[in-house]
């Protein structure tokens, strides 16, 4: 199979010729319009193709029963739809998110927002929204205490890492609610590098 394989180098300054395509080592970039550099976003992208079983527990768990490797001193940008489903297990409990992992992070910051309930679809009063900057996971919903419940969360951010490793989606149920929820096909997360860590990320006419 034929591959096209670019070498890194020092992006072509601040005027970017247009119809480019550049790569410093840690991200792609291409210039479709004027000086208007952009991230390619060459995304690691991960959806769950059948149910996946969680535990009847409080403390963090993964998502989707694996991890992604990040690389050292990388800032990425990364969105995630996670579904969920229970049938058992009354005691009422919120859910929330988080990030795991091996990885050492410089900072994050995301935005989650979730809904809980015992009925599809779930009622907005249901509905949470958090801004976290902080990996620990961290409740997003509204309490629910049905045996029967429905769960979404959403999240969407950026990372720094500062030193490599893996990166795992988390989600928290507060207790223990008597039955294990299980993560539902379709849901996914995909993460991908926008430049180096330890100063502003600025791809584009930014002036």
């Amino acid at each position: 199979m034929s591959s096209i394989v670019l070498t890194a180098d020092t992006l072509l300054g601040t005027t970017p010729t247009i119809g480019s395509v550049e790569f410093d080592g840690k991200a792609f970039y291409a210039t479709a319009q004027g000086t208007q550099r952009g991230v390619i976003p060459g995304a690691q992208f991960f959806r769950l193709n059948s149910d996946l079983a969680g535990t009847n527990v409080a403390t963090a768990q993964s998502v989707f029963g694996v991890t992604v490797t990040l690389s050292t001193s990388t800032v990425y940008a990364f969105e995630g739809v996670y579904l969920f489903t229970k049938t058992a297990g009354a005691t009422s409990h919120t859910l929330g998110t988080g990030f795991g992992g091996s990885a050492t992070l410089n900072n994050i910051g995301y935005n989650a927002q979730g809904s809980v309930g015992s009925a599809n679809p779930i009622s907005s009063t249901n509905f949470g929204d958090l801004i976290a900057t902080s990996a620990t996971a961290t409740a997003v919903t509204a309490a629910v205490s049905s045996a029967t419940a429905y769960a979404v969360l959403k999240v969407k951010g950026t990372v720094s890492i500062n030193g490599g490793g893996t990166f795992t989606t988390q989600y928290i149920l507060s207790v223990a609610p008597g039955g294990a929820y299980s993560t539902v096909a379709g849901s996914y997360f995909l993460i991908y590098p926008i430049g180096a860590s330890g100063a502003n990320i600025s791809v584009g006419a930014w002036a």
